[in-house]
C-alpha cells in the first residue's frame, strides 16, 4: 500500500508546452522571489482560477507565500504532483494542456483586469480567509508524520479549514474535534484506543468534507513507527547523482520534478545513487533543451515508512 498516494506522480510531456495556445505564454521557471511580467500573468490566472487572492494595495508580479500556496493548490487538482509550488516546465506543459483548447482568448492574463476583485469571499462559518489558497473548500494535502504511535501528534496540511468546528475522521470511522488558527494546518492527537493498520484521513466542517477531494492521504498506526526518509545533502557527477540522508531502504520510490525513477532502488540506508537520465521526463525534455537549461531539481523519496516532508533541491544543468 503506498503512504501517500497523492505522489504518485501522473506528469504531462514537456513537448506540449510548446504547443500552439491562445492561452498566455510562459517560459521563465518561477519561484519564491521571482519578478516580472510571466509572475503577474500566472497571478491573474490564478486569481481567475478561484487559488489565489491578492490583498488590497498589494501590486501584482512579485512571487511570494501566497502565489506558491495557491500554486501548489492547482498543481494538486491538475495532476502535477508534487504540488509543491515550482513553476517549471511540467506546469507549464500541464497548463497549455489544460488551455490550449479553449476557445477564450486568455492572452490579457499579463495586463491588468478590471474584473478581478481582492475582496475576500464571505462565508457563514468560523473558516479564517486564507490569502493564496482557496479557503472555501476542505483539502488535506498531506499528514506528517506517516508512521505514528496511537497518541502521538500529526500535523495535517491542507485548506479551508475551520478555526473551531473541523472533525476529523479516521477511514470514516473514529472522530476528533480539531481546531486550525489559520485555516491550513491542524494539529491533533491520534486515538488512543486507535487499532494498528492505514487509515484514511479526511475533514469536515460546514465548507464541506475532504472526502470528495480526489486526493488521498492516509497514516499508518504501528507500535513501531519508523522515521520517514530524510535527505541531509546531495552530489552529482556528469548525471549521477548521490543522496546522502536517512530512512532509506530495500525500495524507495523517487518522485521529482523531471518524473519519477522507472522502478524502486535500492540503498543501505544512509545513501541512494540514481541517473539523472533514468528519470521517467528526462528525454522529452533534454530533446529541446540541450545541455543549455539551468533547472532546479526538487526530489523526494517515498518507500513504506512515508515520504520526506520537505522537497530537497539540487541544481542541474538539462
Amino acid at each position: 500500500m503506498r503512504p501517500l498516494s497523492v505522489f504518485t506522480l501522473s506528469l504531462v510531456l514537456f513537448f506540449s508546452f510548446f504547443a500552439t495556445s491562445t492561452a498566455a505564454s510562459f517560459t521563465q521557471n518561477l519561484t519564491l522571489g521571482s519578478r516580472g511580467t510571466e509572475v503577474t500573468a500566472l497571478q491573474q490566472y490564478l486569481v481567475a482560477q478561484g487559488r489565489l487572492v491578492i490583498p488590497a494595495g498589494v501590486a501584482f508580479g512579485y512571487f511570494g507565500p501566497l502565489t506558491k500556496a495557491a500554486l501548489a493548490s492547482w498543481q494538486a487538482a491538475n495532476g502535477v504532483l508534487p504540488a509543491v509550488g515550482y513553476w517549471g516546465p511540467i506546469s507549464r506543459a500541464r497548463y497549455n494542456s489544460v488551455n490550449v483548447s479553449t476557445t477564450t482568448n486568455d492572452n490579457n492574463l499579463s495586463s491588468n483586469s478590471t474584473n478581478t476583485t481582492s475582496t475576500p469571499p464571505l462565508f457563514n462559518n468560523d473558516t479564517p480567509y486564507a490569502f493564496g489558497i482557496r479557503a472555501d473548500k476542505v483539502i488535506i494535502f498531506r499528514a506528517f508524520p506517516f508512521e505514528v504511535q496511537s497518541g502521538d501528534i500529526i500535523t495535517l496540511e491542507g485548506s479551508g479549514f475551520s478555526r473551531t468546528a473541523n472533525n476529523v475522521y479516521f477511514n470514516g470511522g473514529y472522530s476528533l474535534s480539531a481546531t486550525s488558527t489559520n485555516g491550513k494546518i491542524i494539529r491533533i492527537q491520534t486515538p488512543s484506543s486507535i487499532t494498528e493498520g492505514e487509515y484514511k484521513l479526511f475533514v469536515s466542517n460546514l465548507l464541506g468534507s475532504s472526502e470528495n477531494s480526489n486526493i488521498e492521504v492516509k497514516v499508518k498506526i504501528t507500535d513501531n513507527p519508523t522515521p520517514s526518509p530524510y535527505i541531509e545533502s546531495a552530489s552529482i557527477v556528469g548525471d549521477i547523482v548521490t543522496l546522502i540522508g536517512s530512512g532509506f531502504t530495500s525500495r524507495n520510490d523517487l518522485l521529482t520534478t523531471l518524473g519519477n525513477s522507472a522502478s524502486p532502488l535500492s540503498s543501505s540506508g544512509t545513501t541512494l545513487t540514481f541517473r539523472l537520465k533514468d528519470l521517467s521526463q528526462y528525454d522529452q525534455i533534454s530533446q529541446f533543451t540541450r545541455g543549455q537549461y539551468k533547472f532546479t531539481l526538487w526530489v523526494y523519496v517515498q518507500n513504506e515508512h512515508g515520504i520526506n516532508k520537505d522537497p530537497y533541491q539540487i541544481d542541474i544543468t538539462i
